[in-house]
């Protein structure tokens, strides 16, 4: 089952955004200084940022990047993200290594030689309330094996894709870096397909899934609205290292290079249109600097 909506990729975000602005005013926020009870039923999102493991240095290189351009030993961190609305939940990203080889003693378990983790995802989300059997939406920003370990748990979510990921992860034929087994009971799951398209996802304005292709044909990204934080905008694989973006450097790997650029540039603009702040998902430095479950952001 699956609904499709066929839209342009909006000419830019920040218009498409702006009317969800008056909720709040269209400009960023000061950082909130407490975390609220979460037992308090929420008046707007709340994003809470969970532990998926980390991965082994990579070589710079395979980012276009000398070692002497990076700073730190080249690894990364691999979060997932739970968005709670007064509408329903939404996870974004599912993490690297699935739960069921995770052992409950806290010993690392290992995937390809340099996915790690310790943590089980659904013991994380049940531990906020918010079980694997109840969450309402789940979005990866691309089908990657270090995004999508833990997809099959949720079958019963409503997924939200671009149509161009979809194809590509259930294409028959070898494509790199894709682990089908990690995300084979999504193919008929209910979902939200996408046409290089936004998507409003509880109609507010508040929790956005953006287009951002390059990386992969279907890249995505995720812009939240928050009343005390401001708009935070996960960028998913957009930029892996920050160096990527100063010196504007494009992965080897990624699917189109042309596109990723193209795409990055729009992000920018965005980013000074909305005022808000960008989160690069595997930079250490960047994830050790915020809020970890149960605290939260709102």
């Amino acid at each position: 089952m699956q609904t499709t909506t066929k839209l342009a990729l909006n000419p830019g975000w920040a218009a498409f955004l702006c009317a969800a602005f008056t909720l709040a005013g269209c400009g960023s926020q000061k950082p909130a200084t407490a975390a609220a009870s979460p037992e308090t039923a929420p008046a707007g999102p709340r994003l809470y940022i969970l532990d998926c493991g980390t991965i082994a240095p990579m070589d710079p290189a395979l980012f276009s990047l000398k070692k002497e351009e990076v700073k730190g030993d080249g690894s990364f961190v691999s979060p997932c993200y739970l968005i709670v609305h007064p509408k329903g939940t939404l996870v974004w990203d599912v993490g690297q290594v699935p739960d069921a080889k995770i052992r409950d003693d806290g010993t690392e378990a290992v995937e390809q030689d340099i996915l790690k983790a310790t943590r089980r995802l659904g013991t994380q989300l049940a531990a906020l309330g918010h079980p694997i059997e109840g969450i309402t939406h789940v979005a990866m920003s691309h089908y990657h094996t270090d995004h999508t370990a833990n997809a099959n748990a949720f079958a019963k979510a409503t997924w939200i894709v671009q149509q161009a990921e979809y194809d590509l992860m259930f294409k028959d034929a070898e494509v790199g870096i894709r682990t089908p087994d990690t995300y084979r009971d999504l193919r008929d799951a209910k979902r939200i397909t996408l046409n290089n398209a936004d998507h409003d996802v509880f109609g507010d304005g508040t929790v956005v899934v953006m287009a951002a292709p390059g990386h992969t044909p279907g890249h995505q990204m995720l812009f939240v609205k928050l009343a005390r934080t401001g708009p935070v905008l996960l960028e998913g694989d957009l930029y892996h290292f920050p160096e990527e973006r100063t010196l504007d450097r494009v992965p080897t790997f990624d699917f189109d290079a042309a596109m990723t650029r193209a795409t990055r540039v729009k992000v920018e603009q965005f980013l000074k249109d909305s005022g808000a702040q960008m989160w690069i998902q595997h930079d250490p430095p960047t994830y050790a600097g915020l809020k970890k479950a149960p605290e939260f952001y709102d």
